[in-house]
């Protein structure tokens, strides 16, 4: 398992959340029944930025929260899974619409961006369904509501 984690924010204060990324990641391919001979990337990021890439890569002018670029490629046997973009502004606000610690958002956005490399959606009413239980199931006592 390879995860690259790139803090373009500039805040130091998110450099301790690479501690999560794994074992999100390893729960992720058990949960799905996938190896966990993977590699990814997580960027964080400030809304400016994220509303450009949303902006440019998928038409939509605004910022978002999280956005995923699937690669999809094996190389040396190892599953390019592709990047995930975090908006840590983004991260912040809905730590506080939801009432969840800043610990809990993070996480929740990144099995979100892990599910999306993995082929996941939420396009349709029963495919928001699968992915909400999922996600549920990854991030159960890894990074609980009341962390």
């Amino acid at each position: 398992m390879e995860i690259n984690y790139i803090n373009n924010s500039n805040e130091t204060s998110w450099k301790n959340y690479k501690q999560f990324l794994e074992p999100i990641l390893d729960k992720t391919c058990q949960v799905l029944g996938k190896d966990n001979n993977v590699a990814t990337s997580v960027v964080l990021v400030h809304d400016e930025t994220i509303h450009q890439y949303n902006k440019s890569f998928r038409n939509i002018d605004r910022e978002t929260d999280v956005l995923s670029f699937e690669n999809g490629e094996v190389e040396d046997g190892i599953f390019q899974m592709g990047d995930i973009i975090i908006s840590v502004d983004a991260i912040r606000r809905q730590a506080k619409d939801y009432g969840h610690s800043l610990k809990r958002e993070f996480c929740f956005l990144v099995v979100h961006g892990y599910l999306h490399l993995f082929g996941f959606d939420h396009q349709t009413p029963d495919t928001e369904k699968e992915m909400i239980e999922l996600q549920k199931e990854i991030l159960d006592g890894l990074a609980d509501r009341v962390d």
